[in-house]
């Protein structure tokens, strides 16, 4: 799951990935103009919705951590959960097709070694020990897994790597909104954003006040586009409260974030 941070304390925004990745679906919805291509392909989009579906037994535990009496942050969940997502986002997404499951495969290896290198250290960099040996396996496996795959597709690599760099663009973008509060976010950059031209840009978005975010150079379909993620606010708890039953009961909340031209 993903606990949104909060420095005035007190209820956090809290989201499984399956809302995280709704939302980096609705990202790929209203993305496309004439600098930046729109996702058309319905592999792509159906793996840009699911690419986190590995984490959905472990969401469903809704495990809560004794240090802070909310759930798991994503970052803070135990390895030997965490570990059990990393072959399953693959295995969903290929039951769907062969380039969501490749994609997918893409993915996981890219947050293990960094991004192909693009992003170091990635999660590999951050373990030790056994766990960094089962990784490495993993690892092993996924990039054995899209050599395989690759040819059987037959789709060329620019096609590919365009692909994955728009996934890696709405995944990121979309933990800038779910990870930070609203009136906390700031400014960050995006790298590697792929063009119409073929070419990879950084795009930068700014908080220009709460719930108005400027992008430049501009990758959405309209100036002042909306566009929403759920999730439910919970207060700390005693630990060994029911999890699953607490986040049921709590209703669904949406925060709602609109694109302007920087």
């Amino acid at each position: 799951m993903i606990v949104q941070d909060n420095p005035a304390g007190g209820a956090r925004f809290c989201m499984t990935m399956e809302q995280h990745t709704a939302f980096a679906d609705r990202l790929a919805a209203v993305f496309g103009n004439e600098v930046f291509a729109a996702v058309e392909d319905e592999s792509v989009r159906y793996v840009i919705a699911h690419h986190d579906a590995g984490w959905r037994p472990v969401d469903a535990l809704v495990l809560i951590n004794p240090e802070t009496g909310l759930p798991y942050h994503l970052t803070q969940t135990p390895f030997e959960y965490t570990s059990k997502t990393m072959r399953g986002s693959p295995k969903f997404n290929g039951e769907h097709s062969a380039l969501a499951g490749l994609l997918s495969s893409m993915h996981t290896a890219g947050l293990l070694n960094g991004q192909y290198g693009k992003s170091p250290p990635g999660i590999l960099g951050r373990l030790q020990g056994d766990n960094k040996a089962f990784a490495e396996k993993v690892l092993e496996e996924q990039l054995a897994y899209q050599e395989e795959k690759r040819p059987e597709l037959g789709i060329d690599d620019n096609t590919l790597w365009t692909a994955y760099k728009q996934l890696q663009f709405f995944d990121t973008l979309s933990l800038y909104f779910h990870c930070k509060a609203e009136g906390e976010r700031g400014e960050t950059d995006v790298h590697n954003v792929p063009t119409r031209a073929g070419d990879d840009v950084t795009i930068t978005v700014i908080e220009r006040e709460p719930g108005v975010y400027a992008a430049a150079p501009f990758p959405f379909n309209a100036d002042g586009v909306e566009v929403y993620f759920e999730g439910r606010w919970l207060e700390p708890q005693d630990p060994a409260i029911d999890g699953p039953k607490l986040y049921d009961d709590t209703p669904v909340s949406r925060q709602t974030v609109r694109f302007v031209t920087g």
